[in-house]
């Protein structure tokens, strides 16, 4: 498989990772599902506030974790070099079933008000959604990116820009994804923000068609787990 049709499935995820954290901020109960950083901020700030948050940040970083360990387990070793592999693609599918479950869900707690207490578990399940996209690409191993915590991508693209042109090549090629993903992730983001304007039913659509998209496209075009 060519590394540009992998850079655009890497931007897609970025999209729904973005969206996905967009949703979860706004809809979850403050607590992101893709920024784990923030999380980890978000927790402590509230260990010592009156009537602090502990649970939302808390739940999404158990969430998470769970989903690392389980899009770890079922990507596997992918061979070095291979640009793709049908076991990310198995793990993307996953991924992509539990966001449309909880994209259901979402739909079904606005249409009947008085399930919101089940917003949590919501949370959980798309916490761990979003975590099994980062324990699978992770195993890809592709220098400076992550679709899922853009802290990363911002720090390595940042630091190849400071040493561009110096006596250390850098690929121009990889420059330009990580900002690429860095603003795919911003657009989805904003996209959700419109959606919960005018289309709130409609948020969770965003990231769980993304990542099936990607998933279905890996499970058809990839042959082999060797590619």
């Amino acid at each position: 498989m060519p590394s540009v049709e992998r850079d655009l499935r890497l931007l897609v995820l970025a999209a729904s990772a973005g969206s996905a954290d967009g949703w979860s901020y706004f809809g979850l109960g403050h607590a992101f599902v893709a920024n784990m950083t923030g999380n980890t901020v978000l927790l402590g700030l509230a260990v010592f506030q009156n009537h602090g948050d502990l649970l939302h940040p808390f739940t999404s970083l158990v969430g998470y974790g769970a989903g690392v360990m389980i899009g770890s387990l079922m990507a596997g070793n992918i061979p070095p070099g291979a640009v793709w592999s049908k076991t990310v693609s198995r793990s993307l599918l996953l991924e992509g079933i539990v966001l449309l479950a909880a994209e259901a869900a979402w739909i079904a707690i606005h249409l009947h008000p008085g399930y919101r207490p089940q917003l949590n578990l919501l949370l959980a399940a798309v916490a761990l959604a979003v975590g099994v996209q980062s324990g699978a690409m992770v195993q890809l191993k592709i220098p400076g990116i992550v679709t899922t915590y853009i802290t990363g991508t911002w720090t390595t693209l940042l630091s190849s820009v400071a040493r561009f042109g110096k006596h250390e090549p850098q690929p121009k090629e990889r420059l330009m994804l990580q900002a690429a993903v860095l603003s795919m992730y911003f657009f989805s983001a904003v996209l959700s923000g419109w959606l919960f304007r005018h289309l709130p039913l409609a948020v969770g659509a965003l990231p769980a068609t993304a990542v099936l998209l990607v998933a279905i496209v890996g499970l058809v075009r990839q042959p082999s787990d060797t590619e």
